[in-house]
């Protein structure tokens, strides 16, 4: 790994620290939990994250709650952007809430998380118990295994709530049973229950990226005697054995994993060097991911400008037809991949 990562690290700290990131829920909550865990530009990370608790709703949603999404995001994906209010956006902010609560013990924080938790007791589920991304429909969407799960372990153990664990793995189980595919291991993006469909049917690549950090975080905060340690496991080996596979030449994944001629992008590359690399430092994946975590990430250190901007990240909306540049989420993500290499 290059030398001269952790001046990268400094710098795209530093940038991301200055990124007006105000009103912004899962993307400033990632650039919020890099910043915290690398222990760059605290401040900042403190200031993101005092916003959030400042302005939950009365429903209990951080960071303003439902969010405010451009019409012109109906250009960049065939999918039904009109109508989308998220269930699970704001609580992204809850796992990097928690942490700051372990640094600091602040009462205020526990009780906002607890608070944002208790919401998912009003959310609709599938019949099977899996938690809506959306008001207005029963869908379900890969990144709720790592906006959710990893928060509903951390609280459960925090306040001893074993249901909260519980539940935590039942989203994986049930995620993984419609959303993981059979035969190849990867994930698709979005499953409706009624009609039985996938309107977000493609293998996106930060979508796996979601899937697989989630995986990885849970299994690494459940005891090593839970029951239900193999369900999350299996899920993990099954993706990262199929992703290892389609790493293009450049270190690189594509928008669309499956798909070489759709762009070579950024985030999930990011994710999925984190999730290597963190596997292997931990113990729970062979070495065999190691060439695969390492030229992702030499790739992605190219990929980062002077002042410390990171580039070629697909900007929302969720699709592989996004265009590419900087984002918050692609800052954070540099700086939790990058801290596992140093």
């Amino acid at each position: 790994m290059s030398a001269a990562l952790p001046e990268l690290l400094d710098r795209v700290a530093g940038y991301t620290a200055e990124m007006d990131v105000e009103g912004e829920d899962w993307q400033s909550a990632v650039a919020a939990h890099g910043l915290l865990v690398t222990g760059r530009e605290s401040a900042a990370a403190r200031h993101i994250l005092e916003r959030a608790v400042e302005t939950q709703t009365d429903e209990g949603l951080l960071a303003y709650g439902w969010g405010d999404y451009p019409k012109e995001w109906a250009r960049w994906t065939d999918y039904d952007v009109e109508s989308y209010k998220p269930t699970a956006n704001p609580a992204a902010m809850a796992y990097p809430v928690l942490e700051l609560y372990d640094r600091t013990g602040e009462d205020h924080l526990l009780d906002a998380v607890r608070r944002q938790y208790e919401f998912f007791e009003t959310v609709e589920r599938t019949a099977d118990g899996g938690i809506t991304r959306r008001a207005d429909k029963v869908e379900l969407f890969s990144e709720i295994i790592y906006f959710l799960s990893p928060f509903f372990v951390r609280y459960g153990q925090i306040v001893g709530d074993d249901e909260a664990i519980a539940d935590a793995v039942k989203q994986i189980e049930v995620h993984a049973k419609h959303l993981q595919d059979p035969h190849t291991g990867l994930f698709r993006h979005i499953w409706q229950e009624q009609p039985n469909t996938y309107p977000g049917g493609s293998f996106w690549s930060r979508g796996n990226g979601w899937a697989a950090a989630g995986l990885l975080d849970t299994l690494l905060l459940l005891p090593d005697d839970h029951p239900d340690r193999d369900v999350v496991a299996d899920s993990l080996y099954a993706l990262l054995d199929a992703v290892a596979d389609l790493q293009d030449g450049s270190g690189f994944w594509h928008q669309r994993l499956d798909d070489p001629m759709s762009p070579l992008e950024t985030s999930g590359t990011l994710i999925f060097a984190y999730t290597m690399q963190r596997g292997l430092n931990e113990g729970l994946l062979d070495e065999r991911y190691a060439d695969n975590a390492r030229r992702a990430m030499e790739a992605c250190e190219g990929i980062v400008d002077d002042d410390g901007a990171v580039k070629r990240v697909s900007k929302p909306p969720a699709s592989s037809f996004s265009p590419l540049g900087v984002t918050p989420y692609g800052q954070g993500w540099f700086l939790l991949a990058g801290q596992q290499f140093v």
